[in-house]
């Protein structure tokens, strides 16, 4: 089964939609085998091809370059990276997102994507098709690692339904079966957990927080017995309390990965020797608060992607922390996931609220550019949103009426000019007074 989803389905799917999993994928295991200077200089020559495009096509560069009288031939290693300018999602906001953007990059060859904007203010951008494969592939070799191959019955549990025909027709294909949910009540629960002994995944991938409630529910209710080969965190941080449950309600291992726009697929091994970074796909830079390198302690995660030429990210600020020792990264530090607990013991997460005002066939998508949920001690729900024009008493109503509806407590909005960001850079979403 392995070998016809590997060698005979992905290829015609890859030709189908115009990407190159497959070939990275065998790329990428061979890259696993070089020296370490080797990979180096496999960087490094990325390096050199990502500023000579960036310097001829993109317009924030192409005008730094300028202004700095440098030229792409000064940036050749990864010692001078630290001569180009660190930039945020509030750099490229307030500059706009389309001079970061690639002027020529043809518009077939790239699609449209956004952050998951667990900061409660999502961010849109392009990535090539070329860097999603390189990036599904660089997933690929780390389920590899743990055992899977392609074909193996796999679930998904995530915020939200599947849209679209094709999605569908991709899940069938690639035996995934994807569980959506939209609160964790101990119905949704234990209907997520029957579905898990029925259909027997091989891997259990989710986010820490539904899957720790997961594990919670099973460990207090006797009779479920299946464990599959391993469970797959990403998303959010992963706390030791929430890997310890997990673990024991299900009898495997959990294994833990990172990831942001335009940072490199990082992930735990079986062995839980730290946090690799996909280095073929990007560079990893751990830094202080003044810019310089970590190779011990806590500093924030700059990223260089090495494949996205639609809209690169050329040392981006990803602000999020992360603890190191001896330049491996040992824990994840900078990604709360918040819980909204209501009348009667349903649970919201971020993601929820992520899914309602991102979703393209919502009307907040458009008319609502950041939000914060803050649960009042009266119990009631306030909606802080910052909007544009686009906005209507119409659309108002739709969120009171949506949100009183599942929550079953009062419901309002706040309409506000800016939420403000924590001493992290972060935006709380969800506020429990």
């Amino acid at each position: 089964m392995g070998f016809i989803h590997e060698h005979i389905i992905l290829p015609l799917s890859d030709l189908a939609k115009g990407e190159h999993v497959h070939r990275h994928l065998r790329q990428l295991a061979k890259l696993e085998k070089v020296s370490e200077q080797e990979l180096t200089d496999y960087q490094e020559q990325r390096l050199r091809m990502l500023i000579a495009h960036v310097a001829s096509d993109v317009p924030f560069y192409r005008e730094w370059f300028l202004d700095n009288h440098l030229a792409p031939s000064d940036i050749r290693t990864l010692a001078d990276l630290c001569r180009l300018p660190i930039v945020d999602k509030a750099t490229m906001r307030r500059e706009g997102v389309d001079r970061f953007t690639a002027g020529h990059y043809p518009a077939a060859k790239r699609m449209s994507a956004r952050s998951s904007g667990s900061t409660g203010e999502p961010f849109s951008f392009y990535i090539s098709k070329e860097a999603y494969s390189v990036n599904m592939a660089a997933k690929l070799r780390t389920w590899y690692q743990a055992g899977y191959r392609l074909g193996d019955p796999y679930m998904k549990i995530a915020n939200g339904a599947r849209h679209g025909r094709l999605k569908t027709l991709q899940d069938r294909v690639n035996r995934c079966i994807y569980v959506p949910f939209y609160s964790m009540g101990d119905e949704t629960l234990a209907a997520i957990l029957d579905q898990i002994e029925r259909t027997r995944p091989t891997f259990i991938r989710s986010y820490p927080m539904p899957l720790y409630l997961l594990a919670q529910y099973r460990n207090n209710h006797p009779g479920y017995s299946f464990s599959p080969r391993h469970v797959m965190t990403t998303g959010s941080i992963l706390p030791n309390a929430y890997r310890a449950e997990i673990e024991r309600a299900f009898g495997c291992d959990v294994i833990d990965s990172y990831s942001c726009e335009g940072t490199p697929n990082t992930y735990e091994t079986p062995a839980h020797d730290g946090y690799h970074v996909t280095r073929p796909y990007g560079i990893l830079e751990v830094l202080d608060d003044h810019g310089a390198p970590v190779s011990d302690g806590i500093g924030r995660v700059v990223s260089t992607d090495l494949w996205n030429l639609a809209t690169p990210f050329l040392r981006y600020d990803t602000q999020d922390l992360v603890e190191v020792r001896n330049g491996v990264i040992q824990r994840i530090l900078g990604r709360e996931c918040e819980t909204l607990i209501v009348a009667g013991g349903e649970r919201y997460m971020v993601h929820n609220f992520v899914g309602f005002f991102q979703e393209d066939d919502r009307p907040t998508r458009r008319s609502v550019t950041a939000y914060q949920v803050v649960k009042r001690k009266n119990g009631s729900i306030t909606f802080r949103l910052v909007v544009n024009e686009q906005y209507t008493s119409e659309i108002e109503r739709y969120i009171v009426d949506f949100w009183h509806e599942r929550l079953r407590v009062p419901v309002n909005v706040e309409l506000v000019d800016e939420i403000p960001l924590m001493k992290n850079n972060k935006r709380l979403t969800i506020i429990d007074e």
